[in-house]
């Protein structure tokens, strides 16, 4: 009898071999999902260049990683604080152009991402983007073409392909079937388009967990090349169904940001001693036990 090997290692294992100028995603919308312990373990590993494909409503991570001097090149819908407001890093980047910005509508990113997991060499849409500047600001994104079988105009998109993808469950088994207790965020079609999923999570469970409630299985393991074992891996965002998001802390980054001190943060909660658990030690226990759901 085989025995599957298991696909747990720890966060420098998971991300280790990562190249200057890689194209990363990483899943999640707004605060919810984002795997925060994998972006700041590809902080401590000082790669750079990267090219950032977000989800079509990213914000933190992206900001982050930009206030570490680690990218060059954003596609970008929406790159935002949320409630906070607009992300600082981002938005300097962009006005001082130290950064390239491939702007996209949500359709563009969930499409090209479409596109890629399922081997195409393109996605043609109606023409929605005419009723845009989006045509003109980015050619190379939006291409006219003749719908053959109408005669119609139509707006062709190019796939957009991942090198990794950084995506964080509730649960998760050694071997990569991973669970979201709150709501799916393009998990799928992120792991189909990307050539590497690297999978953190809040609880590694057994086998027979997963398999005892099949249907809630959010991604299958045959798509995970590493998991990651992550208590607290979305913080200072939320993991739905386990904790929610810490607004003092978010406030707290977004000071930092906003004033152009991104890396005293990160000297202070992501560069330290005890590595991604820095951060959370930095935090009360009554105040964690606050944030827990249920």
């Amino acid at each position: 009898m085989t025995h599957r090997k298991s696909k747990v290692c720890s966060l420098a294992q998971a991300l280790a071999g990562i190249a200057d100028g890689a194209k990363i995603i990483a899943a999640g919308a707004h605060y919810n999902n984002i795997p925060m312990a994998l972006v700041r373990e590809l902080i401590r590993q000082r790669v750079k260049g990267i090219e950032i494909i977000p989800t079509p409503s990213a914000g933190l991570w992206v900001d982050m990683l930009i206030g570490a001097g680690a990218v060059s090149k954003v596609h970008v819908s929406y790159i935002g604080m949320e409630f906070l407001g607009l992300a600082p890093n981002f938005r300097r980047a962009a006005e001082s152009k130290a950064i390239v910005i491939e702007e996209k509508d949500e359709p563009t990113i969930f499409h090209g991402l479409r596109a890629a997991g399922s081997g195409l060499p393109f996605v043609a849409l109606p023409p929605l983007q005419k009723m845009t500047d989006l045509p003109k600001v980015n050619p190379q994104t939006y291409r006219e073409i003749i719908d053959p079988f109408t005669g119609e105009l139509a707006i062709a998109i190019a796939p957009l392909a991942p090198d990794i993808a950084f995506i964080h469950f509730a649960k998760c088994d050694p071997y990569g079937n991973g669970v979201s207790i709150g709501g799916r965020h393009m998990e799928d079609i992120i792991a189909k388009a990307s050539k590497r999923v690297i999978v953190s999570a809040e609880e590694i469970v057994s086998t027979e967990e997963i398999t005892a409630a099949p249907t809630r299985t959010t991604l299958p393991g045959v798509m995970v090349d590493a998991v990651v074992h992550a208590p607290w891996g979305c913080y200072p965002g939320t993991c739905p169904g386990v904790y929610g998001y810490d607004r003092a802390h978010l406030e707290h980054y977004y000071e930092f940001a906003r004033k152009g001190q991104t890396q005293a943060y990160l000297d202070r909660y992501v560069f330290g001693s005890d590595g991604d658990a820095a951060l959370i030690n930095s935090v009360s226990k009554e105040h964690l036990a606050g944030l827990r759901l249920g």
